[in-house]
Protein backbone atom coordinates (compact mmCIF):
# COMPACT_ATOMS: atom_id res chain seq x y z
CA UNK A 1 0.00 0.00 0.00
CA UNK A 2 1.85 3.31 -1.44
CA UNK A 3 -0.44 5.11 0.31
CA UNK A 4 1.40 4.36 3.79
CA UNK A 5 4.58 3.15 3.14
CA UNK A 6 6.96 3.92 0.57
CA UNK A 7 7.61 0.97 -1.97
CA UNK A 8 11.52 1.77 -1.60
CA UNK A 9 12.14 3.11 1.22
CA UNK A 10 9.87 0.98 3.31
CA UNK A 11 9.48 4.31 5.09
CA UNK A 12 5.96 5.26 6.31
CA UNK A 13 4.70 7.76 3.85
CA UNK A 14 3.85 11.44 5.41
CA UNK A 15 1.30 12.66 2.82
CA UNK A 16 2.09 16.32 2.53
CA UNK A 17 6.01 15.82 2.19
CA UNK A 18 5.42 12.75 -0.41
CA UNK A 19 2.66 13.65 -2.03
CA UNK A 20 1.38 16.99 -2.06
CA UNK A 21 4.19 19.61 -1.97
CA UNK A 22 6.15 17.93 -5.01
CA UNK A 23 3.03 18.33 -6.73
CA UNK A 24 2.74 21.60 -5.85
CA UNK A 25 6.44 22.74 -6.35
CA UNK A 26 6.25 21.28 -9.71
CA UNK A 27 2.92 22.73 -10.23
CA UNK A 28 4.04 26.49 -9.40
CA UNK A 29 6.91 26.12 -11.71
CA UNK A 30 4.78 24.67 -14.72
CA UNK A 31 2.86 27.91 -14.20
CA UNK A 32 5.28 30.64 -13.98
CA UNK A 33 7.35 29.06 -17.09
CA UNK A 34 4.26 29.98 -19.08
CA UNK A 35 3.00 33.39 -17.06
CA UNK A 36 5.20 35.83 -14.69
CA UNK A 37 8.16 34.22 -12.35
CA UNK A 38 6.30 36.37 -9.83
CA UNK A 39 3.02 34.98 -10.13
CA UNK A 40 1.60 34.43 -6.61
CA UNK A 41 0.87 30.73 -5.77
CA UNK A 42 -2.45 29.98 -3.19
CA UNK A 43 -1.77 27.31 -0.88
CA UNK A 44 -4.40 24.90 0.37
CA UNK A 45 -4.23 22.81 2.94
CA UNK A 46 -6.59 19.85 4.24
CA UNK A 47 -9.97 22.11 4.29
CA UNK A 48 -10.31 23.50 8.15
CA UNK A 49 -6.93 21.77 9.39
CA UNK A 50 -3.76 24.14 10.91
CA UNK A 51 -1.42 24.78 8.74
CA UNK A 52 1.06 22.27 8.58
CA UNK A 53 4.10 23.25 10.45
CA UNK A 54 6.68 21.33 7.40
CA UNK A 55 5.03 23.71 4.42
CA UNK A 56 7.84 26.63 5.71
CA UNK A 57 10.42 24.53 4.15
CA UNK A 58 8.73 23.24 0.90
CA UNK A 59 6.79 26.10 -0.28
CA UNK A 60 6.78 28.57 -3.24
CA UNK A 61 8.47 31.58 -4.13
CA UNK A 62 5.27 34.16 -3.54
CA UNK A 63 3.23 31.99 -1.30
CA UNK A 64 -0.61 33.03 -0.31
CA UNK A 65 -1.45 30.39 2.31
CA UNK A 66 -5.10 29.55 1.40
CA UNK A 67 -6.74 27.27 3.65
CA UNK A 68 -11.00 26.79 3.67
CA UNK A 69 -13.03 26.98 6.15
CA UNK A 70 -16.70 25.66 7.34
CA UNK A 71 -18.81 24.85 10.34
CA UNK A 72 -18.41 21.11 9.66
CA UNK A 73 -21.71 20.46 12.05
CA UNK A 74 -23.85 22.86 10.18
CA UNK A 75 -22.31 21.80 6.45
CA UNK A 76 -22.36 18.23 7.17
CA UNK A 77 -26.02 18.56 9.29
CA UNK A 78 -27.76 21.27 6.88
CA UNK A 79 -28.83 22.81 9.76
CA UNK A 80 -28.41 25.98 12.15
CA UNK A 81 -29.55 26.90 14.28
CA UNK A 82 -29.04 28.85 18.14
CA UNK A 83 -26.78 25.79 19.29
CA UNK A 84 -23.01 25.51 17.36
CA UNK A 85 -20.18 23.48 18.23
CA UNK A 86 -16.83 24.07 18.15
CA UNK A 87 -15.77 21.49 15.98
CA UNK A 88 -11.95 22.27 15.38
CA UNK A 89 -11.67 22.23 19.59
CA UNK A 90 -13.35 18.91 20.17
CA UNK A 91 -11.08 17.84 17.20
CA UNK A 92 -8.03 18.88 19.40
CA UNK A 93 -9.43 17.30 22.66
CA UNK A 94 -11.34 20.08 24.39
CA UNK A 95 -13.63 19.53 26.47
CA UNK A 96 -17.01 19.22 25.63
CA UNK A 97 -18.57 22.07 27.12
CA UNK A 98 -16.34 23.95 26.29
CA UNK A 99 -17.25 23.83 22.62
CA UNK A 100 -20.95 24.23 22.89
CA UNK A 101 -22.19 27.75 21.77
CA UNK A 102 -25.76 29.45 21.94
CA UNK A 103 -26.98 32.01 20.32
CA UNK A 104 -26.46 34.26 17.82
CA UNK A 105 -23.30 36.08 19.74
CA UNK A 106 -22.30 32.52 20.56
CA UNK A 107 -22.25 31.73 17.18
CA UNK A 108 -19.95 35.18 16.17
CA UNK A 109 -17.63 34.08 19.57
CA UNK A 110 -17.11 30.30 18.26
CA UNK A 111 -16.46 31.39 14.23
CA UNK A 112 -13.80 33.69 15.43
CA UNK A 113 -12.03 31.57 17.47
CA UNK A 114 -11.77 29.07 14.92
CA UNK A 115 -10.69 31.48 12.22
CA UNK A 116 -8.64 32.82 14.28
CA UNK A 117 -6.66 29.91 15.32
CA UNK A 118 -6.06 29.04 11.60
CA UNK A 119 -4.69 32.26 10.69
CA UNK A 120 -2.56 32.68 14.02
CA UNK A 121 -1.07 28.67 13.50
CA UNK A 122 -0.19 30.17 9.87
CA UNK A 123 1.55 33.01 11.45
CA UNK A 124 3.57 30.18 13.78
CA UNK A 125 4.64 27.86 10.51
CA UNK A 126 5.09 30.88 8.22
CA UNK A 127 5.99 34.12 9.74
CA UNK A 128 4.53 37.06 7.78
CA UNK A 129 3.05 35.56 4.56
CA UNK A 130 -0.28 36.60 3.38
CA UNK A 131 -2.95 34.51 4.66
CA UNK A 132 -6.06 34.62 2.32
CA UNK A 133 -9.47 32.33 3.52
CA UNK A 134 -9.25 30.60 0.21
CA UNK A 135 -13.05 28.75 0.46
CA UNK A 136 -15.73 29.67 2.89
CA UNK A 137 -19.56 30.04 2.69
CA UNK A 138 -23.29 28.68 3.86
CA UNK A 139 -25.45 26.39 2.47
CA UNK A 140 -28.66 27.80 1.57
CA UNK A 141 -30.52 24.67 1.21
CA UNK A 142 -30.42 24.00 5.28
CA UNK A 143 -33.29 23.14 7.70
CA UNK A 144 -34.54 21.04 5.13
CA UNK A 145 -35.00 24.01 2.55
CA UNK A 146 -37.68 25.60 4.47
CA UNK A 147 -36.50 29.01 3.31
CA UNK A 148 -37.16 27.67 -0.05
CA UNK A 149 -40.92 27.52 0.82
CA UNK A 150 -41.34 30.57 2.89
CA UNK A 151 -39.02 32.64 1.49
CA UNK A 152 -37.70 34.33 5.14
CA UNK A 153 -33.50 33.56 4.61
CA UNK A 154 -33.17 34.57 8.56
CA UNK A 155 -31.05 31.39 9.41
CA UNK A 156 -28.82 31.87 6.31
CA UNK A 157 -28.27 35.32 7.11
CA UNK A 158 -27.48 34.80 10.79
CA UNK A 159 -25.06 32.37 10.00
CA UNK A 160 -23.20 34.29 7.07
CA UNK A 161 -23.11 37.35 9.60
CA UNK A 162 -21.12 35.11 12.16
CA UNK A 163 -19.12 33.93 9.56
CA UNK A 164 -18.11 37.23 8.02
CA UNK A 165 -17.95 38.76 11.42
CA UNK A 166 -15.22 35.98 12.44
CA UNK A 167 -13.29 36.69 9.25
CA UNK A 168 -13.20 40.73 9.76
CA UNK A 169 -12.40 40.70 13.93
CA UNK A 170 -9.25 37.58 12.53
CA UNK A 171 -8.81 40.85 10.40
CA UNK A 172 -8.14 38.20 7.48
CA UNK A 173 -9.54 38.13 3.27
CA UNK A 174 -11.75 35.59 2.08
CA UNK A 175 -12.96 34.30 -0.88
CA UNK A 176 -17.23 33.65 -0.51
CA UNK A 177 -18.54 30.71 -1.87
CA UNK A 178 -20.30 31.25 -4.03
CA UNK A 179 -21.98 33.15 -6.91
CA UNK A 180 -23.58 31.23 -9.18
CA UNK A 181 -25.66 33.11 -11.97
CA UNK A 182 -27.55 29.93 -13.01
CA UNK A 183 -28.66 28.85 -9.15
CA UNK A 184 -32.11 27.88 -8.85
CA UNK A 185 -34.03 26.68 -5.25
CA UNK A 186 -34.58 23.16 -7.52
CA UNK A 187 -31.19 22.63 -8.63
CA UNK A 188 -29.05 24.49 -6.80
CA UNK A 189 -25.58 25.15 -7.49
CA UNK A 190 -26.16 22.24 -10.08
CA UNK A 191 -22.63 20.96 -9.20
CA UNK A 192 -22.30 17.77 -6.19
CA UNK A 193 -25.65 18.60 -4.50
CA UNK A 194 -24.68 21.75 -3.17
CA UNK A 195 -26.75 24.90 -2.91
CA UNK A 196 -23.75 28.18 -1.76
CA UNK A 197 -24.99 30.76 -4.04
CA UNK A 198 -26.01 34.05 -2.32
CA UNK A 199 -27.63 34.80 -6.10
CA UNK A 200 -30.74 32.47 -7.43
CA UNK A 201 -31.70 33.31 -11.00
CA UNK A 202 -34.98 31.47 -9.83
CA UNK A 203 -35.52 34.34 -7.56
CA UNK A 204 -34.47 37.39 -9.86
CA UNK A 205 -35.92 39.62 -12.42
CA UNK A 206 -35.54 38.35 -16.28
CA UNK A 207 -32.78 40.03 -18.25
CA UNK A 208 -35.47 41.96 -20.02
CA UNK A 209 -36.78 44.05 -17.10
CA UNK A 210 -32.91 44.87 -15.41
CA UNK A 211 -31.85 48.18 -16.01
CA UNK A 212 -27.98 47.89 -15.81
CA UNK A 213 -26.45 50.94 -14.46
CA UNK A 214 -24.30 50.26 -11.23
CA UNK A 215 -26.26 51.52 -9.32
CA UNK A 216 -29.34 50.31 -10.64
CA UNK A 217 -31.79 48.74 -7.53
CA UNK A 218 -32.43 45.60 -9.98
CA UNK A 219 -29.11 44.18 -10.45
CA UNK A 220 -29.40 42.87 -6.50
CA UNK A 221 -32.95 41.16 -7.28
CA UNK A 222 -32.39 37.62 -7.28
CA UNK A 223 -29.89 37.94 -4.10
CA UNK A 224 -30.76 36.50 -1.05
CA UNK A 225 -29.48 37.54 2.65
CA UNK A 226 -27.41 41.06 1.20
CA UNK A 227 -27.93 42.42 4.61
CA UNK A 228 -25.43 40.19 5.62
CA UNK A 229 -23.32 39.94 2.70
CA UNK A 230 -23.13 43.92 1.54
CA UNK A 231 -21.06 45.17 4.76
CA UNK A 232 -18.10 48.15 5.05
CA UNK A 233 -14.38 47.16 5.00
CA UNK A 234 -11.15 48.63 4.98
CA UNK A 235 -9.95 48.75 1.00
CA UNK A 236 -6.89 50.70 1.93
CA UNK A 237 -5.35 51.66 5.02
CA UNK A 238 -2.56 53.90 5.72
CA UNK A 239 -1.09 52.21 8.27
CA UNK A 240 -1.53 48.50 9.72
CA UNK A 241 -4.94 47.52 10.34
CA UNK A 242 -5.86 45.97 14.03
CA UNK A 243 -8.87 45.84 14.61
CA UNK A 244 -12.09 45.97 12.31
CA UNK A 245 -15.72 45.42 14.04
CA UNK A 246 -19.18 46.12 11.99
CA UNK A 247 -22.74 45.15 13.27
CA UNK A 248 -24.93 44.57 10.77
CA UNK A 249 -28.06 45.51 12.92
CA UNK A 250 -27.41 48.75 12.87
CA UNK A 251 -24.56 49.37 9.98
CA UNK A 252 -22.29 51.15 12.61
CA UNK A 253 -18.86 49.57 12.52
CA UNK A 254 -15.25 50.53 13.91
CA UNK A 255 -12.02 50.79 12.77
CA UNK A 256 -8.62 51.14 13.88
CA UNK A 257 -4.88 50.49 12.51
CA UNK A 258 -1.39 51.84 13.48
CA UNK A 259 1.19 54.05 11.89
CA UNK A 260 4.25 51.85 10.87
CA UNK A 261 7.64 52.05 9.93
CA UNK A 262 9.50 50.76 7.23
CA UNK A 263 12.43 50.08 10.35
CA UNK A 264 12.87 46.83 11.74
CA UNK A 265 15.26 47.52 14.48
CA UNK A 266 12.40 49.53 16.19
CA UNK A 267 10.20 46.40 16.80
CA UNK A 268 9.42 46.16 20.76
CA UNK A 269 7.46 43.03 21.30
CA UNK A 270 8.23 39.83 21.93
CA UNK A 271 7.69 37.01 19.48
CA UNK A 272 5.03 35.22 21.30
CA UNK A 273 2.83 38.30 21.40
CA UNK A 274 2.13 38.44 17.98
CA UNK A 275 -1.36 37.65 17.38
CA UNK A 276 -3.95 38.83 14.59
CA UNK A 277 -4.69 41.70 17.16
CA UNK A 278 -1.08 42.72 17.35
CA UNK A 279 0.54 42.68 13.93
CA UNK A 280 4.40 43.30 13.31
CA UNK A 281 4.44 47.34 13.17
CA UNK A 282 7.79 47.28 11.47
CA UNK A 283 9.31 46.46 8.36
CA UNK A 284 6.69 47.40 5.96
CA UNK A 285 7.52 49.67 3.38
CA UNK A 286 7.16 53.42 3.40
CA UNK A 287 3.52 55.14 3.92
CA UNK A 288 2.99 56.67 0.41
CA UNK A 289 -0.43 58.47 1.02
CA UNK A 290 -2.05 59.81 4.17
CA UNK A 291 -5.24 58.60 3.11
CA UNK A 292 -7.18 55.65 4.08
CA UNK A 293 -10.47 54.43 1.98
CA UNK A 294 -13.38 52.56 3.47
CA UNK A 295 -15.67 50.48 1.07
CA UNK A 296 -19.15 51.77 2.69
CA UNK A 297 -21.89 50.64 0.38
CA UNK A 298 -24.28 52.91 -1.30
CA UNK A 299 -27.13 50.17 -0.17
CA UNK A 300 -26.41 50.98 3.53
CA UNK A 301 -25.84 54.53 3.75
CA UNK A 302 -28.26 56.02 0.80
CA UNK A 303 -30.45 58.26 2.43
CA UNK A 304 -28.44 58.80 5.46
CA UNK A 305 -26.05 60.54 7.23
CA UNK A 306 -22.72 59.21 7.66
CA UNK A 307 -21.11 59.34 11.40
CA UNK A 308 -17.72 59.32 11.99
CA UNK A 309 -16.45 59.85 15.31
CA UNK A 310 -12.84 59.36 16.80
CA UNK A 311 -10.85 61.96 14.37
CA UNK A 312 -8.40 63.78 15.92
CA UNK A 313 -8.23 67.82 15.21
CA UNK A 314 -6.86 68.64 11.93
CA UNK A 315 -8.35 64.95 10.65
CA UNK A 316 -10.55 64.94 7.43
CA UNK A 317 -13.37 62.82 6.08
CA UNK A 318 -15.54 62.53 3.11
CA UNK A 319 -17.84 60.19 2.05
CA UNK A 320 -18.27 59.56 -1.81
CA UNK A 321 -21.55 57.79 -2.01
CA UNK A 322 -21.12 57.06 -6.00
CA UNK A 323 -17.77 55.81 -5.03
CA UNK A 324 -18.82 53.95 -2.38
CA UNK A 325 -16.14 54.94 -0.38
CA UNK A 326 -15.62 56.45 2.83
CA UNK A 327 -12.21 58.73 2.74
CA UNK A 328 -10.49 59.53 5.80
CA UNK A 329 -7.13 61.38 6.05
CA UNK A 330 -5.19 61.77 9.42
CA UNK A 331 -2.73 64.54 9.63
CA UNK A 332 -0.75 62.49 12.67
CA UNK A 333 1.84 60.19 11.17
CA UNK A 334 4.38 59.80 13.54
CA UNK A 335 5.51 56.33 14.68
CA UNK A 336 3.34 53.89 16.40
CA UNK A 337 0.31 56.51 16.20
CA UNK A 338 -3.20 54.64 17.08
CA UNK A 339 -6.31 55.97 14.60
CA UNK A 340 -9.43 54.61 15.99
CA UNK A 341 -12.92 55.75 14.62
CA UNK A 342 -16.10 54.56 15.08
CA UNK A 343 -18.56 55.34 11.36
CA UNK A 344 -22.49 55.35 12.29
CA UNK A 345 -25.71 55.87 10.01
CA UNK A 346 -28.26 58.06 10.87
CA UNK A 347 -31.02 56.65 10.94
CA UNK A 348 -29.36 53.38 11.50
CA UNK A 349 -30.29 50.34 9.84
CA UNK A 350 -33.29 48.53 10.52
CA UNK A 351 -32.48 45.51 12.53
CA UNK A 352 -32.38 41.73 10.62
CA UNK A 353 -32.40 39.81 14.19
CA UNK A 354 -31.51 39.82 17.91
CA UNK A 355 -27.91 39.40 18.81
CA UNK A 356 -28.94 36.72 21.64
CA UNK A 357 -26.93 34.94 24.21
CA UNK A 358 -27.79 31.63 26.71
CA UNK A 359 -28.18 34.47 29.99
CA UNK A 360 -30.39 36.77 27.74
CA UNK A 361 -32.46 33.68 26.46
CA UNK A 362 -32.26 31.67 29.83
CA UNK A 363 -30.85 33.80 32.13
CA UNK A 364 -34.45 34.90 33.91
CA UNK A 365 -35.28 31.06 34.06
CA UNK A 366 -32.13 29.86 35.45
CA UNK A 367 -32.13 32.67 38.18
CA UNK A 368 -36.01 31.95 39.15
CA UNK A 369 -35.47 28.29 39.78
CA UNK A 370 -32.06 29.09 41.64
CA UNK A 371 -34.48 31.74 43.77
CA UNK A 372 -36.99 28.96 43.94
CA UNK A 373 -34.60 26.16 45.27
CA UNK A 374 -33.02 28.54 47.95
CA UNK A 375 -36.69 29.40 49.39
CA UNK A 376 -37.38 25.70 49.45
CA UNK A 377 -34.21 25.20 51.31
CA UNK A 378 -34.53 27.92 53.30
CA UNK A 379 -37.99 26.78 54.64
CA UNK A 380 -37.18 23.70 55.59
CA UNK A 381 -33.81 24.94 57.47
CA UNK A 382 -35.71 27.24 59.42
CA UNK A 383 -38.32 25.07 60.40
Amino acid sequence: NYFSKNPVTGKKVDWYTDFYYPLLNQWAERVRMVTSPDKLIFVEPVPNEFCPTSLAEHQPANMVFAPHWYDLNALFAKAFGDFTVNVQGLSRGMFPLKTFYWGHKGARENYTLQIRNIVEKAHDSLGERPVLLGECGVPMDMNKGEAFETGDFKWQARMMDALITALEQSLIGFTLWNYNPANDDERGDDWNGENFSWFSRGRALPPSLLYYEQDAPSLDNGGRILQSIVRPYAAKTAGIPIHFQYEMNTGTFTYTWVNSTPNPASQTYLKGEKSVFKPPRTGHPALMSLETELFLPSQLAHGRTVIVKGLDPGDKHRYDESRQTLFIVCQDASLDKVHSIVVSLDPPLAPAFAVNDFWGDFGGTITSILVAIAAIVTYFFLL
